[in-house]
């Protein structure tokens, strides 16, 4: 298969190598054309440029600044080529329902978001286990990391992350954490946040984020977000009606925990053992959007599921803004 890799950042690269290592074909379309890639793929300023020389475009996966998602996925859906997005979908709740609608209005079908998380072993492990938990009372979901740390070789302060005007700040960045907790646990009732840049990073972006969510049935979970952490940190805790289940990992290893209600400790249900490659996660999603492709798999976070996130993402921001709890039925879409 041949694939347009849009945008070739960290996470364009990424995906560029993953296309060929699995034996296909990767070409480029830049929103610049400083910067040339120097491994050796074709690559393009325009999707009619693209169009007119590269035949056989089997999907795309777009890797673009956040604040492009939108266009990008217009001009694909226009030109019928399936594609893969990079999370977060848009910057905003409001362009990720102008994306929804351009979606159905064409009765498009062939995508995916690419929020990885779900393709790896640990949360896959809790996804599933969770039923035997019982009720959910609370949930603790946490992911820190220093910023300058998370990409090799790239300035930080040119990183989308760093830029608000791209798209970025650690709630937005770290929209895979919220993806997951809500594929978990569900959409709240209300929310309450705090959103803010305490740190000296040279950043345009807030860098640490933290809110409650609060459930009908009076369950609650707290999200811990930030770009301060100096170890990586990364796991949970959901507190059950017949035991507690805890997680942790960092890139390259990670297991799951659970006590089981009266018993004196907790006994290991999963573990991806050492030299885990947290790159798999990445692959798994490009497998499933090829079974999209060939028809044998279904889309598996689809817009509706996007919209969820974003609308928790913006119930934090107005949270903070107002400093008071905010029902989600007030998020209008």
């Amino acid at each position: 298969m041949k694939f347009l890799v849009i945008g070739y950042g960290s996470i364009g690269k990424r995906h560029a190598a993953n296309v060929v290592s699995m034996g296909h074909q990767a070409v480029l379309l830049r929103h610049s054309m400083s910067n040339p890639n120097r491994e050796g793929f074709r690559e393009y300023y325009s999707l009619d440029d693209v169009l007119e020389n590269e035949k056989g475009i089997d999907g795309a996966i777009v890797c673009s600044p956040t604040t492009k998602h939108l266009d990008d996925v217009r001009r694909l859906i226009n030109s019928n080529i399936p594609f893969l997005l990079e999370k977060p979908t848009t910057d905003e709740l409001r362009s990720t329902v102008e994306m929804r609608a351009i979606i159905e209005s064409r009765k498009f079908t062939l995508y995916d978001i690419g929020f990885n998380l779900r393709y790896h072993p640990i949360i896959k492990c809790i996804k599933d286990f969770l039923p035997n938990a019982g009720k959910v009372y609370a949930t603790k979901i946490y992911v820190g990391y220093y910023l300058p740390y998370w990409r090799k070789g790239i300035d930080y302060r040119e990183s989308t992350s760093a830029k608000k005007e791209l798209g970025g700040g650690v709630h937005v960045e770290l929209a895979h954490d919220i993806d997951y907790t809500l594929w978990l646990i569900g959409l709240p009732e209300k929310v309450v946040g705090y959103v803010n840049r305490v740190s000296d990073l040279e950043i345009s972006t807030d860098d640490i984020c933290s809110a409650m969510m609060k459930y009908r049935d009076g369950s609650v979970v707290e999200l811990h977000l930030d770009y301060l952490s100096h170890k990586y940190l990364r796991g949970g805790q959901i507190i059950a009606e017949n035991g507690t289940l805890e997680w942790q990992w960092s890139p390259a290893e990670g297991s799951v925990t659970y006590c089981d209600k009266g018993s004196p400790g907790s006994r290991e249900i999963f573990a991806t053992g050492p030299g885990f490659d947290f790159n798999t996660t990445y692959t798994g999603e490009l497998e499933h959007f090829i079974g999209i492709l060939n028809g044998s798999r279904k889309t598996t976070v689809d817009i509706a599921d996007a919209i969820e996130t974003m609308k928790v993402i913006k119930a934090i921001e107005v949270s903070d803004r107002e400093e008071r709890w905010i029902a989600m039925e007030e998020i209008v879409i």
